[in-house]
């Protein structure tokens, strides 16, 4: 999919299918950790979010793509509800954090993005052709890891939906029970990435 975003000059083209993209990022506390470039890991996802915005309004395609966002700790908040990328604030403020600080319970975040796809793909205003590629963003393992599996399980079995995560660590220390657990959140393991800043993080959010 990263292809439709290389022609930025060209002009944008007719709306031909609906993709919405359902960024579902953790705000735990353990995200105000440092990052690399001397920024916070919550820094780095605010400023990633800012980046992909940018480029994907840019893209000739630009019109067939909107965009929710879920911020989560032990509960979630969506931060952006369905928007056109082209209606996005590539200035706004992403951080995750914003409203939380405490542990990681992905699950919350999987029920209020599914809750969000539903609604979209089940919206009959237009005939076009529409998908869901939801991007779990963590930092580590979550507490109620049953209470995740079973939620993306819910969401695997529509097969418009596909669930991409990715472990943002730190470049000095590994969580292999977070990365297991991520890909098995995920539609398929290579759907999984691992990311440590926030120019790998926004090129993993263009190409999925």
């Amino acid at each position: 999919m990263s292809d439709e975003f290389t022609d930025v000059e060209a002009p944008v083209v007719p709306k031909t299918y609906d993709l919405l993209g359902i960024l579902v990022l953790a705000g735990g506390l353990s995200m105000g950790e440092e990052a690399l470039a001397k920024m916070s890991k919550a820094e780095a996802v605010s400023l990633a979010v800012r980046e992909l915005i940018t480029r994907l309004a840019a893209s000739k395609n630009s019109s067939n793509f909107s965009f929710a966002i879920v911020t989560f700790d032990t509960v979630a908040r969506i931060h952006t509800e369905i928007t056109p990328v082209v209606d996005m604030d590539d200035c706004a403020d992403y951080d995750p954090m914003n409203g939380h600080g405490g542990k990681t319970e992905i699950g919350v975040g999987l029920e209020a993005a599914h809750a969000i796809a539903n609604d979209f793909l089940n919206d009959t205003s237009t005939s076009l052709r529409k998908w869901v590629t939801v991007v779990i963003m963590s930092d580590g393992v979550s507490d109620k890891e049953d209470e995740a599996i079973a939620a993306a399980n819910a969401m695997k079995t529509n097969k418009r939906i596909t669930i991409c995560t990715t472990l943002f660590e730190r470049v000095s220390s590994k969580d292999e029970k977070a990365r297991q657990l991520l890909i098995q959140l995920a539609t398929r393991p290579q759907d999984f990435k691992t990311v440590y800043d926030s120019h790998t993080l926004r090129d993993l959010f263009i190409r999925s």
